[in-house]
């Protein structure tokens, strides 16, 4: 029971400090966030590169799709435009596995995250709002690798209770319900950067294996569309063209992966001992930036057909005056 609460005071802290530190960045970056998103979209391959680096910046992708998803609906992006940066979108918040990888897996440094909690927390007290931002920052950047110390005790003790290597990974039926499991984390969560900070965690600790925690992960990107679906609900047609764009991509990055499951399994293997890697965390955050490169890779030379597939499947209705307009705004 105590693992349990330790897991899940973990993912809370987690989530926490992940929503800290976007709220704080977001607002140390002020306007020149839109401001950027408005000027470096010019054409697909500098609509992802801006859509990456605001969604490092930011540490949301979320956020990112929320605000591309605006602009569209004001016409100010182009469809095809936008489809950029939601690509490039999906690339950047993978920045979040390689810090908890790279600092959270192989380094103790929870202690060391108080002292930053404390000093984050009284620039918090100042009304300034840079200041204040900072202290967000500061605070939320402690408290991942807080949860991250709770995550990897909680799974240390829980490790006797929860069997994943029930489910191999070897079978595809067994990969189809890991990637059930990743999909329900991230719906559960409501964050796929949680989900995969868990799996990684996990991984680490050895409860599971590679080839389970890359169907896992597989999954959580999945999942991740969950919230664009249901933020399109009952929105304008652009918005719900951007919603289904990051929906389409996920899934049939998904799918591509999942096909050739066993290449990419080995090309994993083959690179990391290449280049010298052990540590199986690594390994993950590999595939997860590689997830989104593939789709990248495949679909961004398509992108007209892509856009031209997506424009069709939901038609625009309203003529060329009000296609603009979004009837959420209508008092």
């Amino acid at each position: 029971m105590l693992s349990l609460l330790a897991v899940i005071g973990g993912i809370g802290f987690f989530l926490l400090g992940m929503n800290l530190m976007s709220d704080g960045l977001k607002s140390l970056a002020g306007d020149a966030l839109k401001h950027w998103l408005s000027r470096f979209t010019g054409g697909t391959l500098s609509s992802i590169a801006t859509g990456t680096v605001l969604t490092c910046l930011a540490q949301s992708s979320t956020a990112t799709s929320l605000m591309t998803i605006g602009f569209v609906s004001a016409g100010m992006l182009s469809f095809s435009q936008a489809v950029g940066v939601i690509f490039g979108a999906n690339l950047g918040s993978t920045s979040t596995g390689w810090i908890v990888a790279v600092l959270g897996i192989k380094f103790s440094i929870s202690q060391l995250a108080l002292p930053v909690i404390g000093a984050g927390a009284l620039l918090r007290s100042f009304r300034k709002r840079n200041l204040s931002a900072a202290g967000n920052v500061m605070v939320g950047f402690g408290l991942l690798f807080v949860g991250i110390q709770f995550l990897q005790e909680g799974m240390a003790g829980l490790d006797e209770w929860i069997d994943l290597g029930a489910i191999p990974g070897s079978s595809w039926l067994a990969r189809l319900a890991l990637i059930g499991i990743g999909i329900a984390m991230t719906i559960i969560m409501q964050a796929s950067s949680a989900a995969v900070a868990t799996t990684i965690t996990v991984l680490a600790a050895g409860t599971i294996d590679l080839e389970q925690a890359v169907a896992l992960v597989i999954g959580q990107n999945i999942g991740t569309t969950f919230t664009a679906a249901v933020a399109a609900i009952n929105a304008s047609v652009p918005a719900k063209r951007t919603a289904m764009a990051h929906i389409l991509f996920n899934v049939f990055t998904a799918a591509v992966t999942y096909a050739f499951f066993p290449l990419i399994i080995a090309g994993l293997e083959w690179s990391t001992a290449r280049l010298g890697w052990q540590d199986p965390a690594l390994v993950l955050a590999l595939f997860h930036t590689s997830f989104s490169l593939i789709g990248i890779i495949v679909l961004s030379p398509t992108i007209r057909w892509f856009t031209a597939l997506i424009e069709k499947m939901l038609p625009e209705k309203k003529s060329d005056i009000t296609k603009h307009l979004d009837s959420q705004i209508v008092l």
